[in-house]
């Protein structure tokens, strides 16, 4: 199955250099928003997280359609989850036990 991540747990995972057990644990493969994306990869070009996650084959990038929705959650929560949230409601998952990550039922 899929997942949809938040920045949180790609930062700390390539802190430890552990960023391959997202991979273990969802084979399929994992989805960030472009929030997420720009936060880790762009805006946090030379820190933790940023090469590892922009050369991670298994990490894909989409883009949320519903923006209005996502603008809204972000009067309660940063652009990145807001856009996490808004991109699990578009394809259709539900919250795991990992409360930054989504997976597909």
């Amino acid at each position: 199955m899929k997942v949809i991540s938040n920045s949180s747990i790609l930062i700390g995972l390539s802190a430890i250099g552990r960023l391959e057990l997202l991979h273990r644990r969802f084979p399929e493969g994992v989805i960030v928003p472009d929030a997420v994306w720009q936060e880790v990869v762009e805006t946090g070009h030379g820190r933790t997280g940023a090469k590892q996650v922009a050369t991670a084959e298994w990490i894909c990038r989409q883009q949320i359609q519903n923006k209005v929705f996502a603008t809204a959650l972000q009067a309660y929560l940063d652009q990145g989850e807001a856009e996490v949230i808004a991109l699990g409601q578009e394809i259709g998952q539900k919250e795991s036990t990992s409360s930054p990550v989504y997976q597909a039922n």
